[in-house]
């Protein structure tokens, strides 16, 4: 109940409460690639809401045994963020299905650590842009003239508690468990760091 409380609070959010006029000054930066232009803190979270997706594809695909089929809704995630994973996590999560559905290949793929220190890689380089000098109160007035800064900045926090949520739902055992609370990275570092618990097609049996 709580995660569909959460998915109407957000669309009621982006839809009637976000501020920001018709003309959002940094969508059309965006558009128009003026990447320049845009504070590096307003840019590293448009770049992080690519890499949360790809978070909960891993974390998702090595554990979709629940009502609903993960994958709709972790692709959907690239596009729209956490408005498509709360139905999911609302809705489909139980009762738990014994068969692991994600494709052997793709298991090993996503438990492989080429592609979790890929993941952190990639998280540590839009981190890295934060160098060039950003500036809170830039923030939040791109907050306050942008609803696109607005809704993603509540997306943002949306996703980080369901990657906090995620990891504490499927690796309760976790070594380490507390680094999910690190945004984006920390999820992958306790799978990193958990090599017997990214092993799901070992795990079925116990599913």
């Amino acid at each position: 109940m709580i995660f569909f409380v959460i998915w109407v609070l957000l669309i009621g959010y982006a839809v009637f409460l976000a501020p920001g006029g018709d003309a959002d000054p940094v969508f059309s930066k965006i558009l128009s690639m003026e990447w320049g232009d845009i504070d590096p803190l307003v840019f590293a979270v448009f770049n992080s809401l690519g890499l949360f997706p790809a978070v909960f594809l891993t974390l998702l695909g090595l554990n979709d045994r629940q009502r609903w089929p993960a994958w709709p809704f972790t692709l959907a995630s690239f596009g729209v963020g956490a408005f498509a994973l709360l139905p999911y996590f609302a809705f489909g999560q139980k009762p738990a299905e014994r068969k692991l559905r994600t494709p052997k290949w793709l298991v090993r793929f996503l438990a492989s650590p080429i592609w979790l220190i890929a993941l952190i890689a990639l998280s540590i380089g839009n981190l890295l842009t934060l160098l060039q000098g950003f500036s809170l109160s830039a923030y939040r007035e791109a907050f306050f003239a942008s609803s696109l800064v607005s809704v993603m900045t509540v997306d943002w926090f949306v996703l980080w508690g369901l990657s906090v949520y995620t990891v504490r739902r499927f690796y309760p055992e976790a070594r380490h468990r507390a680094l999910a609370w690190i945004p984006v990275i920390g999820p992958v570092l306790v799978l990193l760091l958990n090599r017997e618990l990214r092993t799901p097609l070992k795990r079925n049996k116990t599913g």
